[in-house]
């Protein structure tokens, strides 16, 4: 690591008597200064000395670049010398001559034809220019009385080090280092090339490197150099990468789970059926059903929080949504909590699917109004705000998480405010986990705010909050504002069928191509469907079905495929699949939404979505309805 800026560095090399260059321990060429670049070619080391040195010295030199070791020697008229700048090395190659005129005559024969010049004093400029470097660089550097670390008095430090340790000069430095970790002080030497980690007492912990450097014959020198941020960044890192681990478990689980319920569910409805109100099965059979359909919901919220949720994403108005959902939104909360909705003034419009929306708000809303009634208060108010924002508004509210390449644009942020318990700074920074609560047993899942979480992010919005312990709790939801050509493109969003619209005979009659690689649900789906009347044709993945397709083209009404398979899945055989299905209607069957199929959903406005789990009736509805279209 270098110890200067870039422009630092070259004024600093050229203040340095003769060629010289820095090179990585690598051997890769860093950087020179001018009598340096007159005379070599910026080339990596072994090059560079194997053309100028015979092979053992230029071995030599080579392994003291490499090894992070000091060199002086003479080789022929060529004089190389190797020292430490840091995690750098300095290279200084200077031609050898003979100074004849000082020397006598009768003297020549006696020595060695190779006579090293003095070498020349260090000039005032340069030592002022080395004073301003060390005093201006944001780097630690202080002098140490012993090479001891352990024992080690701060005679000399610029102003950085001071600022990082917080100490002064005459300080121990065993005092600057937190106590727990006092022994990393006895692997600071001189020599050891590899940085020590070193917690300081100064800010509660801070992180720093440190490198212990000779300085003259028993003193020594420690380089300081505070990696706080970049420990931060990669504690964030691993946290992530543990989310999304965390995630693609919990998809690759409830994409199982969906098939699995789908199987109890469907058999559930078909002996439902045959055994209606009054039979002695009927109460067991009901139970089954409900704790089905508990468990679906826990499972979407699981597909949520894996950003597998399926979207289809329709130009919205913000204001137009809350203001139509707040009637189920105070029908939730308490009647000791005041409720509120402030809309700001020109909100852009927002793609994004609905009914998640709708989910993210409920979810808020209903942890707004437990940390109210938690509060001991006795009443509180809830108030949902909208408004205008700029990718500057998100960067200051996500306060100091480093958001990689967020273009400025418009956004909306919808913010949740309660004057509720509040949360100390150790449970928001958990607060979005998977099955992190703070409520008590049997009274929350822990999954609430991972599926907000995940519908967020899905929708490619963020969401920060801020909380004060016993004053309450503000949740901000950022969406991106959709594009001009994003609203002149956009369909008409399709307008639910009202409900007396609703077939009322399931029966019906129509050519069927089901492509279900789960076994137990094409079984019951085959043989339900044909019980009311419709030719069915099974295939277990895609491959299958685009053979059955192409010895038969055209002859289907209604194809009912899964989506994830093994091999050809639902979006390729569709794509494959185009030229043989006619005025055959398709529908997807999947609660895993994989992004090509997303993309497909969206981009293809005809096709049916029919979300897993699903019941006899909502599968014998939906098929009913298609072939109605056909």
């Amino acid at each position: 690591m270098s110890l200067f800026s870039r422009s630092d560095l070259h004024d600093w090399l050229n203040n340095v008597d003769g060629p010289a260059a820095l090179f990585t321990r690598q051997g890769r060429f860093m950087n020179s200064n001018l009598a340096y670049d007159a005379l070599y070619r910026k080339v990596s080391i072994d090059p560079l000395l194997m053309s100028l040195l015979d092979p053992d010295c230029a071995f030599r030199a080579s392994k003291a670049v490499r090894r992070g070791q000091t060199l002086d020697e003479t080789n022929g008229s060529t004089r190389i010398r190797v020292s430490q700048i840091g995690a750098m090395a300095l290279v200084r190659v200077t031609v050898v001559h003979p100074i004849v005129e000082s020397i006598p005559t009768q003297r020549l024969s006696d020595t060695s034809p190779n006579i090293i010049p003095p070498e020349p004093a260090i000039t005032t400029s340069l030592v002022k220019s080395l004073s301003r470097l060390i005093g201006e660089v944001p780097i630690g550097f202080a002098r140490l009385d012993c090479r001891d670390a352990r024992h080690a008095i701060i005679q000399e430090a610029n102003p950085a080090f001071c600022r990082i340790t917080g100490a002064s000069v005459g300080s121990k430095l065993s005092d600057l280092v937190m106590a727990a970790n006092a022994e990393d002080l006895d692997r600071l030497g001189v020599g050891i090339q590899s940085a020590v980690e070193l917690d300081l007492v100064a800010s509660g912990g801070q992180a720093c490197e440190g490198w212990l450097l000779s300085d003259g014959d028993d003193g020594a020198a420690l380089l300081l150099i505070d990696v706080s941020s970049r420990r931060d960044m990669e504690q964030r890192l691993a946290q992530t990468s543990k989310m999304q681990a965390v995630g693609q478990i919990a998809g690759g689980v409830a994409h199982e789970l969906n098939n699995f319920l789908l199987v109890i569910t469907l058999n559930c409805d078909a002996l439902l059926a045959r055994h209606p109100v009054g039979d002695p099965s009927y109460g067991e059979l009901q139970s089954i059903q409900n704790t089905s359909s508990r468990a679906a919901e826990l499972v979407k919220m699981l597909l949520a929080y894996a950003r597998k949720q399926t979207f289809r994403r329709d130009i919205l108005d913000v204001g137009s949504v809350l203001t139509e959902f707040a009637v189920l939104m105070r029908q939730v909360l308490d009647e000791r909590i005041d409720f509120d909705i402030t809309h700001g003034r020109d909100l852009p419009n927002v793609r994004a699917d609905k009914q998640q929306l709708e989910t993210v708000l409920m979810n808020l809303v209903t942890n707004a109004r437990d940390a109210v009634l938690m509060s001991g208060k006795g009443k509180g108010s809830v108030t949902v705000r909208t408004r205008r924002a700029t990718s500057q508004d998100v960067r200051v509210a996500l306060k100091d998480h480093t958001i990689a390449h967020l273009e400025d644009m418009d956004w909306v942020m919808i913010s949740v405010e309660d004057t509720g318990i509040g949360m100390p700074g150790e449970i928001a920074n958990q607060i979005f986990e998977p099955f992190f609560t703070t409520k008590e047993q049997g009274k929350g899942t822990g999954i609430g705010l991972a599926t907000v979480y995940g519908i967020i992010k899905q929708s490619g919005g963020f969401i920060a909050l801020d909380s004060v312990p016993n004053e309450g709790t503000s949740f901000h939801v950022f969406l991106p504002a959709a594009s001009p050509d994003e609203i002149g493109g956009q369909m008409p969003a399709p307008v639910p069928a009202p409900a007396d619209a609703r077939p009322i005979d399931l029966a019906g009659r129509g050519r069927i191509l089901l492509v279900e690689d789960e076994e137990g649900v094409r079984n019951i789906a085959c043989r339900l469907l044909t019980q009311r009347g419709y030719q069915v044709t099974a295939a277990a993945d895609g491959e299958e079905a685009l053979e059955i397709l192409e010895h038969e083209p055209d002859y289907f009404d209604l194809v009912l495929s899964d989506v994830v398979m093994p091999g050809l899945d639902g979006p390729s055989l569709l794509k494959a699949a185009k030229p043989y299905l006619g005025h055959a209607r398709v529908v997807f069957m999947s609660g895993y939404a994989e992004q090509d199929f997303a993309q497909t959903l969206e981009d293809e406005r005809s096709i049916s979505f029919l979300p897993k789990p699903f019941t006899l009736a909502q599968l014998a509805e939906r098929v009913k309805m298609e072939l109605a279209a056909v």
